[in-house]
């Protein structure tokens, strides 16, 4: 392209990178986003990968701070043709014994689904819940859409609070405790504690994992908020883009950025792959991963000691998903619906994990590069987006979690071992739900962590959360202390992505609590308050 000139301009045109444009372009600043691969969105990409017609969300499909989130009020998404479903029963586990539990939007049916396995648990949730929504959007607010506090600092307010008298479920001590140590204090049948653990898994949060009790309240209380983006996520990327071109924004496909330059230790624009260059007034912006960006594309002498050793020390999720997307006939029809109907209704199932050690024995498994049996979750979209397939018929998916390096045979070895996997993970869905075989399922693909990286190199290693969620590498210690504040060692250079605090997920924190640093270091005006 030829040179040209912009206030603003953005590396990479994820979720992350749209969200921030689009704001600085609403207030009034003339904005330019680059991205490498040839469409906007990121992970929000659905494509037809089985057969025409069926609508595969090949990264992203669960949404689930939508209506919690500013950014969908304040940047009016859903007046650009972004809809949700919110399925009635939001989750579902269906065990080994045929029994179910399932969540629903209305809390007292999913009480009365606990109760069947522990009516002290039933009333244990209830209260949790109930406390959790109490404060949620204090918790949002603290610890997700602001720049991020110490846990010191949090743990100290929370003292002075009183929160050990206040509180049944928050407490300052859950920093030194693990979810599953959680669920044991607080809840006693096995099944219960597996759907719980399910639930925080899915959203990354491994259970075992010592301080991630601090985000389980978090967890809980968007537990029945799981939507259903009508027409696939990418739906979602095109809500974005149209409002950041509708405020002036321009996007520029297939334009990978090579450098990023610096003048006097401030970063004052962008070279692109074909050489050309773009100049920024006031400030670049990456929301790509802190690999590319501080040991590609910046020059590494602006960089203080110890700095590249710090970004190359990041930790990365130690798993990843697999997934296998079908193209199907009918819905599943569990076995399980004989115990509870409502499970057939459900939107994300936990198909095997009966109790919180069979996800624990997952988790040694999966870090050792091992695949574990297969206990896949499954979601059909279909039943509640009817757009997403052919009339009749129905879209599925399987997630696993899976290691990004398998041993023996590290990474590559996904190219061979995919397929017999795949098989697995849908005979053990079949098992559950026997009308799915004798020809409902028309044709299936595979999508490895190997796949995920292939397709999207911001995500190193099947990481889709930007690193470790861990208590090492949270709030203030993400990704690591000098860069915790999306400000960089280059003046006028921010970081706006997954890497940033709090993480990963469609929760677009990342680029609104860098948006906030920004507004302060411009004195623009926040017309979104």
């Amino acid at each position: 392209m030829a040179d040209a000139t912009y206030d603003a301009v953005i590396i990479g045109a994820g979720h992350n990178g749209l969200a921030l444009g689009t704001y600085l372009a609403k207030s009034g600043l003339d904005v330019a986003i680059f991205e490498k691969r040839a469409e906007e969105g990121g992970g929000l990409c659905t494509e037809e990968l089985t057969r025409p017609g069926f609508l595969h969300n090949v990264h992203c499909n669960y949404h689930t701070l939508v209506g919690v989130s500013p950014v969908y009020r304040d940047l009016q998404l859903h007046e650009h043709g972004l809809r949700y479903e919110r399925p009635p029963v939001q989750m579902g586990s269906v065990f080994g014994d045929d029994t179910a539990l399932t969540i629903h939007t209305d809390l007292d049916k999913t009480w009365a689904s606990i109760a069947r396995f522990s009516q002290k648990d039933a009333d244990t949730f209830r209260r949790l819940i109930e406390e959790t929504k109490g404060y949620l959007d204090l918790i949002l607010t603290t610890l997700m859409f602001s720049p991020p506090l110490s846990m010191n600092d949090i743990t100290k307010a929370l003292v002075a609070w009183g929160v050990e008298e206040k509180a049944e479920f928050l407490s300052a001590r859950l920093r030194s405790r693990s979810i599953n140590e959680f669920l044991d204090q607080h809840f006693e049948n096995d099944k219960v504690k597996a759907h719980l653990a399910f639930h925080a898994s899915l959203a990354g949060y491994s259970t075992d994992r010592r301080g991630l009790a601090t985000s389980f309240p978090l967890l809980v209380g968007k537990i029945d908020n799981w939507p259903v983006c009508v027409g696939g996520s990418h739906a979602l990327a095109h809500a974005l883009w149209e409002a950041f071109a509708q405020a002036g924004g321009r996007v520029f496909l297939q334009h990978g950025v090579a450098r990023i330059l610096v003048e006097d230790g401030k970063a004052v624009g962008l070279e692109l792959e074909d050489g050309s260059r773009v100049r920024a007034r006031q400030l670049v912006a990456s929301s790509i991963n802190i690999e590319q960006t501080f040991l590609k594309m910046l020059d590494r002498a602006i960089l203080p000691d110890g700095f590249v050793e710090a970004v190359e020390a990041s930790p990365h999720m130690d798993w990843s998903y697999f997934s296998v997307h079908l193209a199907m006939t009918r819905p599943p029809q569990y076995k399980a619906a004989e115990f509870d109907p409502d499970i057939d209704q459900a939107w994300v199932v936990n198909v095997g994990y009966d109790s919180p050690e069979a996800i624990n024995r997952h988790w040694e498994a999966v870090r050792s590069g091992k695949l574990p049996d297969a206990c896949p979750n499954a979601a059909v979209n279909s039943l509640f987006d009817a757009t997403d397939a052919p009339e009749g018929h129905y879209t599925g998916l399987l997630r696993h979690f899976a290691p990004y390096s398998l041993s023996p045979g590290g990474p590559e070895a996904w190219d061979e071992m995919a397929k017999d996997f795949g098989v697995r993970c849908i005979e053990r869905w079949q098992k559950a739900a026997p009308n799915l075989k004798d020809g409902a399922i028309l044709d299936w693909a595979t999508y490895t962590p190997l796949d995920i990286t292939r397709r999207i190199p911001n995500m190193v290693q099947g990481d889709w959360m930007g690193g470790l969620i861990d208590l090492d590498n949270m709030l203030d210690q993400r990704p690591f202390p000098e860069l915790s504040q999306y400000q960089t060692p280059a003046k006028n250079l921010y970081m706006c992505g997954a890497t940033q605090h709090p993480h990963g997920f469609i929760t677009f924190a990342p680029a609104y609590n860098a948006l906030q640093v920004i507004a302060d270091d411009y004195g623009l005006e926040r017309w979104w308050r």
